[in-house]
């Protein structure tokens, strides 16, 4: 295999933190030949990164819900220390899934690990405190979003800002749109599944003319889709990405989602609800206008965001409607492909890594 002086450690918690630790693991063994284990997924594993747990196990999405998981969270976090620890990694990366992700971070520098995050925490939507670990335990923090490096920097972060890895899975990604096709994307937790799916399942019997299609989320099975299927609509695995680029508009939960169907140029509804709890909970910290990538990364809401009450089958049926008839939407996304950056964000990250804490 590799040379044993060149490890690295992964942990990504969800699906888009695998897609990204996947292009990191991609470009790092172009430039070098690494060793990379870690926590992650099958697109982790697809580019030669060793598996020992698979992010499914870990996500716990809600305020409530982390309280009753409270201790099998407590024991991953243990197993994942002991894991890096025995394996002593030259570099510790850590994607996105910032609730573990910095409590490992925390062990990782007081052990004298390198260490690196990958998609920068919402500081700028709640927990702004979380700044000044961001500044304590990390080596570099490379944010995503265009307004991430400055308050970064302004907080002593070692920012360094080489553009969205997104722009690297959209590459000559062109499919033809089909005009009568409405992509669903009900979440990738079954916490989410079950408040949003009989939503969306309902939406589709008041839009006459269209053909539904479900992007199955990664770790789910069709079991979990059975109303859907019941309904007679459509669920398809490992296709979200072709599903989000061929629908003429699509209604999303939230998520990267939303912005993977900018990119792709597919209009679209950001349609969301949660237990009262969480919501309850959430209303209290969050301190942003918007949930949505797209909408925060133009300053505005451009994707139209019906949270909790507002997230009906009426309401989503009336918004679908509106946006289908105009191209407001494609305008914006257009900008928000600029403002992303340049292709090529997983190499620029991989070497500075590699160079770091390797001296490659």
């Amino acid at each position: 295999m590799s040379d044993k002086n060149h490890k690295i450690f992964i942990v990504a918690g969800e699906a888009s933190g695998d897609n990204y630790g996947a292009l990191f693991a991609r470009e790092s063994t172009k430039i070098k030949s690494v060793e990379i284990i870690g926590w992650g997924g099958d697109q982790m594993s697809s580019q030669g990164v060793t598996i020992t747990k698979y992010y499914n196990e870990l996500a716990f999405m809600g305020f409530w819900e982390v309280l009753k998981n409270l201790k099998t969270i407590t024991r991953n976090i243990k197993k994942c220390w002991e894991e890096i620890q025995d394996f002593n990694p030259d570099a510790l990366v850590l994607v996105d899934f910032p609730g573990f992700n910095m409590r490992i971070a925390k062990k990782a520098k007081a052990a004298g690990i390198k260490t690196y995050q990958i998609i920068c925490p919402q500081i700028w939507a709640w927990k702004a405190s979380r700044i000044n670990a961001l500044k304590r335990d990390y080596n570099a923090v490379f944010p995503t979003l265009p307004f991430e490096d400055q308050i970064l920097k302004n907080g002593g972060v070692n920012s360094q800002s080489f553009g969205h890895p997104i722009i690297d899975t959209l590459d000559d990604f062109v499919v033809e749109k089909d005009p009568k096709l409405i992509a669903l994307l009900p979440g990738s937790r079954k916490q989410e599944l079950n408040k949003i799916l009989p939503v969306f399942i309902e939406t589709t019997r008041q839009l006459d003319g269209y053909n539904f299609i479900i992007a199955g989320a990664p770790g789910l099975t069709e079991n979990d889709y059975s109303q859907a299927s019941k309904a007679g609509i459509k669920v398809e695995f490992g296709q979200t990405r072709e599903i989000l680029a061929k629908s003429q508009a699509a209604i999303i939960t939230s998520g990267t989602a939303t912005l993977e169907a900018a990119l792709l140029g597919t209009k679209h509804i950001i349609a969301y609800k949660t237990g009262a709890f969480n919501y309850t909970i959430a209303r209290l910290f969050i301190n942003v206008k918007h949930i949505g990538l797209p909408n925060l990364i133009v300053g505005e809401e451009v994707v139209p965001e019906l949270i909790q009450g507002d997230c009906n089958t009426e309401n989503i049926a009336k918004h679908l409607e509106q946006i289908l008839s105009k191209d407001d939407q494609l305008k914006s996304f257009a900008h928000i492909r600029k403002k992303l950056g340049e292709p090529g964000a997983s190499k620029r990250i991989a070497s500075y890594i590699l160079k770091d804490s390797l001296g490659s």
